[in-house]
């Protein structure tokens, strides 16, 4: 009895000491364990520097040839011959095809000979008329012969007018079936080949493009256009000369800029009804070949110039209720928030209209980790991100 409260009474003390040496094991633990120093954000700034930016809006542009032609047969007939191949530059004026051209060949000489016939007869009745003039003087024919041979006169030599009239006519129409280029430029593929029946004014036969300059039609919007019209309303100078456009430039599809400079030309004489837009046409050189109808690019009108413009990158800017900031880092590295008033779009940059003077340090870069009053490690973005002096601005 006395060896069982023993063991219990020695299990008990020893249950006691390990409790006690696992609680000071877990607090030396708690001790040692420490809460790691908050690591700074990096973030990407740029400082801002008021410069002079010119600004522009792009449109959305098709170029097509300035001038560009259907071939279009003003006969009927089977196509007989053709005279180029396609792709190759022609010269106007330029045989191209050819109409069979038998039954016109016939129906001028038909025209011909019908005109033969009508002057035979009236250089035979002028014979008569100059036979019995004198005879007339002594009354050895009578009067009446005489009138009838000078009516008859006037009624070949109507006779003979209408009969020239056709053979110009039957000409004219051999003429037709030779179709020629009215312009110079390059000709496409042929729609019809030889041996395929043509109809006169309804089969397209090929079609011929102008190549140098070509013409680049855009549409802007009536506001745009009011904008614009208000703040450059053209004048013509002392001189006379018509008014200065403004300038015009070519971005093409793949992302680079046409290197020579175009000029509008043309603006519709009223606005579509359906898109509430006005048609423009602007002509550009093409010595070098570049351009090509049907192609998509885009076109920048510049048309004001900002002195002193603050740009910043449109994801340096939060809005939030309606209300525009950028996060700008001060001398001691702590970020602040300031209300800016944005205006219009500089490619992929903002112009700031209010709220930055200049010399501001804004972030690019790590906005979201940024918060007010946080110290931060500010690094500068790289150069190729800095706004250029030339940039375009778009609307």
């Amino acid at each position: 009895m006395n060896d069982r409260r023993f063991s219990r009474a020695g299990w008990t003390a020893r249950g006691a000491l390990l409790l006690a040496g696992l609680a000071v094991a877990l607090t030396g633990c708690q001790k040692k364990v420490e809460m790691p120093a908050a690591v700074a954000p990096e973030v990407l700034v740029m400082t801002v520097t008021p410069r002079t930016t010119p600004l522009s809006v792009d449109y959305v542009a098709e170029i097509r040839a300035f001038r560009e032609v259907e071939l279009r047969p003003q006969v009927s007939g089977v196509v007989a011959q053709k005279f180029f191949e396609a792709g190759q530059i022609v010269k106007e004026g330029a045989l191209l095809f050819t109409i069979d051209p038998r039954t016109y060949d016939e129906a001028v000489i038909n025209a011909r000979a019908n005109l033969a016939e009508a002057e035979a007869n009236l250089a035979r009745v002028r014979q008569d008329i100059a036979r019995y003039k004198p005879l007339l003087a002594d009354n050895a024919i009578p009067r009446q012969t005489y009138d009838q041979t000078v009516a008859q006169e006037q009624q070949y030599k109507a006779i003979v007018d209408a009969r020239r009239s056709s053979v110009a006519s039957a000409s004219v129409q051999r003429g037709y079936a030779d179709v020629r280029s009215p312009i110079s430029g390059q000709i496409g593929l042929q729609q019809i080949e030889v041996g395929g029946l043509a109809a006169a004014g309804q089969t397209v036969l090929a079609t011929v493009s102008t190549l140098d300059p070509v013409a680049v039609y855009f549409n802007v919007a009536e506001v745009d256009y009011l904008a614009y019209v208000r703040k450059n309303t053209p004048t013509t100078d002392t001189a006379g000369r018509p008014p200065l456009t403004p300038p015009v430039h070519l971005l093409l599809a793949d992302g680079s800029s046409y290197p020579y400079e175009g000029k509008i030309d043309f603006v519709d004489r009223a606005l579509s009804a359906t898109t509430g837009t006005l048609q423009l046409r602007a002509v550009f050189s093409n010595k070098d070949g570049i351009l090509r109808p049907g192609m998509n690019a885009r076109l920048r009108i510049v048309h004001d110039v900002a002195q002193n413009a603050i740009l910043v990158p449109q994801r340096a800017v939060t809005e939030l209720l309606g209300k525009y900031f950028v996060s700008v880092v001060g001398p001691d590295s702590v970020v602040s928030q300031v209300a800016v008033t944005p205006g219009v779009r500089v490619g992929e940059y903002w112009l700031i209209t209010d709220g930055l003077k200049g010399g501001e340090t804004v972030i690019t870069d790590g906005v979201q980790s940024a918060k007010v009053g946080q110290v931060v490690v500010a690094k500068p973005a790289p150069v190729a991100d800095a706004p250029a002096g030339d940039t375009a601005v778009q609307h």
